[in-house]
């Protein structure tokens, strides 16, 4: 699968301070899902949604997701 590169990639500092460079699609839904800092708040709710909806459509098409 080819993963396209964002060209203005997201830096932050994790939980724990480190440095993260976000530059893909994949990445930041792996970063949201699995190491958010935090399991609440409006924006994080709708982005969490929007990611679940979208594994959601892949079941429901019969395409294998992969974790």
């Amino acid at each position: 699968m080819h993963t396209h590169i964002w060209s203005n990639p997201v830096r932050l500092k994790d939980g724990a301070g480190q440095p993260r460079t976000i530059a893909t699609t994949e990445e930041a839904a792996n970063f949201l899902l699995l190491n958010w800092p935090i399991e609440t708040g409006e924006k994080f709710v709708e982005a969490r949604r929007t990611c679940e909806a979208f594994i959601d459509a892949c079941e429901e098409a019969g395409l294998l997701v992969l974790s």
